[in-house]
């Protein structure tokens, strides 16, 4: 019995995994087609994001807040990766600061064509969404190994 429980549990943690990867292949898919535009980094710094976890210091997250312009409009923000994907990432005072200061003053924002105050400045690696999909397929396969018991 407990050998089905273990089974259904990694069956079910594989194919979440799974599908999360595959959907966020395909919105990186979407989001390579955005146009870009020049912007410009008017701050850096740090903050704490809502959702971080963990001991306190490892709960701060870059701050790069930028401005671009779309067709005579000048639109102003702070997600250095697209919101579809993935949340700001966190880690420590140190590695926040050294990360938002990486980027240089003029930068190259990708917006949304449909709604341009929507924009991102880095793209999620395609390498990372590919582990998290072989990696889910492996637990899937590794919960195989129970159910034969």
């Amino acid at each position: 019995m407990e050998s089905i429980l273990a089974g259904a549990f990694c069956l079910l943690i594989g194919t979440v995994g799974l599908w999360t990867g595959l959907r966020a292949l395909r919105i990186r898919a979407a989001l390579d087609h955005w146009p870009t535009t020049p912007g410009r980094v008017i701050e850096r710094g740090t903050f704490k994001p809502d959702y971080a976890s963990g001991p306190p210091a490892f709960q701060h997250a870059p701050l790069v807040k930028y401005v671009y312009k779309v067709a005579a409009s000048e639109f102003s923000n702070d997600r250095i990766h697209p919101k579809q994907i993935q949340q700001p990432r966190h880690n420590t005072i140190h590695w926040a600061q050294k990360t938002a200061q990486s980027f240089p003053d003029d930068v190259t924002v990708h917006y949304n064509p449909v709604d341009p105050s929507e924009s991102f400045l880095v793209q999620t690696p395609r390498k990372l969404l590919y582990i998290v999909i072989a990696a889910s397929s492996l637990v899937i396969l590794y919960s195989t190994f129970f159910f034969l018991k």
